[in-house]
């Protein structure tokens, strides 16, 4: 599963790239995203989608509906399919009844959802760097400030991951946790959206975890965001932790 959407993510950065390398194709692109409702492309990008800006183009593919779509879906089957679906089904019983303990099946279920997505982000990121390689933009690629993008985003990936892995630790239905965890990101995501776009809503952006994916710091001031990653490192372990304890305290026989 994870190498299925690691090549949709992987193509969708050279599809994107396809099309930004040719002007016309460009042209093209910019008059539908204009037709689009101005919270749409306010996704895509706001302000940077704009001939010229190369740099903001190509980040189209990075917040592109089924790249967000493939890295939910991967987030949330996997500790719901491992936790509370095992347990569900009986089978974390038999699973527990060999030579395994409770805190290393957790930990296993962390580090496939953990590096897992982090990983999927930095194919993401070497889908941008193959295709800067077999397509001439007609001026240099910032591929250092990409990689600071990846690094930035493979922590909200994993940070998102650990909120699923809290889930499905907490609940007993694998429905459950699977509603709360998406709950949680499409509410997370939409708030961060209409916040950049409702000035009046902009005192929200600090509770939601896409807020800290600072695209301003790293392409315009040019610094890492280390703020914002220290309070997405924050979030990763305090979920992360919290399942675990949750997970060894529960009586998977209820």
């Amino acid at each position: 599963m994870w190498c299925a959407f690691a090549l949709v993510i992987f193509l969708m950065q050279m599809a994107i790239c396809g099309i930004i390398h040719d002007n016309e194709r460009v042209k093209v692109m910019l008059k539908m995203i204009d037709m689009m409702p101005s919270i749409l492309k306010t996704a895509l990008g706001g302000e940077s989608l704009r001939v010229g800006n190369v740099s903001g183009l190509i980040a189209i593919g990075y917040n592109h509906p089924l790249v967000l779509l493939s890295y939910m879906f991967f987030a949330v089957s996997v500790p719901t399919g491992w936790l509370t679906g095992e347990s569900q089904s009986g089978a974390m019983e038999l699973i527990l009844s060999r030579f395994v303990t409770k805190t290393q099946v957790y930990l296993c279920a962390a580090l496939i959802t953990l590096t897992g997505m982090f990983a999927l982000v930095l194919v993401m990121f070497l889908g941008t760097v193959t295709a800067t390689r077999l397509y001439d933009f007609g001026q240099p690629i910032p591929l250092y400030r990409f990689f600071q993008t990846a690094i930035n985003a493979g922590l909200l990936a994993s940070t998102i991951g650990a909120v699923a892995l809290l889930a499905a630790a907490t609940y007993r239905r694998r429905h459950m946790a699977v509603g709360v965890a998406v709950g949680f990101i499409v509410i997370n995501y939409f708030v961060s959206l209409i916040a950049d776009w409702w000035p009046r809503m902009g005192w929200m952006k600090p509770i939601t975890l896409f807020t800290y994916v600072n695209g301003h710091k790293i392409f315009v001031e040019k610094v890492w965001p280390w703020t914002d990653m220290a309070v997405l490192v924050g979030v990763l372990l305090f979920a992360a932790m919290l399942g675990g304890i949750v997970w060894q305290r529960r009586d998977l026989s209820v």
